[in-house]
């Protein structure tokens, strides 16, 4: 079996890029969640790529078989911009480390001359399908390859802990006694990835859906935590649960797929 093997090395994995800021990157409060998830996760799979000394983020096992950098934890923060942010200059540092023997961990700076309007911390482990091609049956795998990482900071692997707490904490979780706000079936062509799965955005977006189908308001979003747990079927179905603080989504058969924390603006 193939070992990916991390120790210390000078510096990080990382990369800085700019760009201008345009409607791609934003929402009527600021910039849009939904961009810097979909921009941060190329990004953190591309520094997986460079680490393996590879130019694509297309990984495999010692076997052949695709192996794919599946997000455990996410945790974003989004401050309020001072100024207009349309037309302006974006910048977005990335760095990557070793979280433990089997995850790996980003964070993503994003400024607007050189202050910061976001930051996002993103845990990740290798995953393949099994011969079902189910995405109910998703195991964790090896990659071909080797990466040598500094070890995460404190920060990383704060959420690192809050994650596998979560997960301890969600085994044999009966939704029952909660109640549901909200269910959806996600559309094959808008909410899965190239490999089949529910793209990990999508996830937050539900979160956020679930949260206006409930209230009837958007209030601007400040922080949301996601921690992952399992995937859907391309025709199932998501159940959104209110727990108080949290929000748990579960699949038809009542397994959680995703523990839901969000900060809001106060009104």
């Amino acid at each position: 079996m193939a070992v990916v093997a991390f120790a210390a090395r000078p510096a990080p994995v990382e990369t800085a890029v700019r760009l201008p800021v345009g409607m791609a990157q934003l929402s009527p409060e600021g910039l849009s969640e939904q961009w810097v998830l979909r921009f941060c996760g190329d990004r953190h799979w591309a520094l997986i790529a460079k680490a393996l000394g590879q130019r694509e983020a297309v990984f495999h096992a010692a076997d052949g078989r695709p192996v794919y950098a599946a997000f455990c934890a996410t945790s974003l923060r989004l401050l309020p911009p001072s100024r207009l942010l349309l037309g302006r200059q974006l910048e977005i540092r990335s760095s990557l480390f070793a979280v433990s023997d089997t995850r790996t961990g980003s964070r993503h700076r994003i400024a607007v001359d050189g202050a910061a309007i976001a930051e996002l911390s993103m845990i990740s482990t290798f995953v393949s399908h099994d011969a079902s091609g189910c995405n109910t049956r998703i195991h964790r795998a090896s990659v071909l390859g080797e990466m040598h990482l500094p070890s995460a900071e404190a920060g990383l692997v704060a959420l690192d802990g809050l994650a596998r707490e979560t997960a301890r904490s969600l085994r044999g979780t009966d939704c029952a006694g909660a109640p549901e706000i909200h269910a959806e079936r996600p559309v094959p062509s808008l909410d899965f990835n190239a490999v089949g799965l529910l793209y990990f955005p999508t996830f937050s977006r539900i979160a956020e859906t679930a949260a206006f189908a409930h209230t009837g308001q958007c209030a601007p979003i400040l922080g949301r935590e996601v921690f992952y747990r399992g995937n859907i079927n391309p025709g199932e179905t998501v159940h959104v649960f209110d727990r108080g603080t949290t929000m748990l989504m579960a699949r038809q058969d009542g397994a959680p797929i995703a523990l839901v924390r969000t900060l809001t603006a106060p009104a």
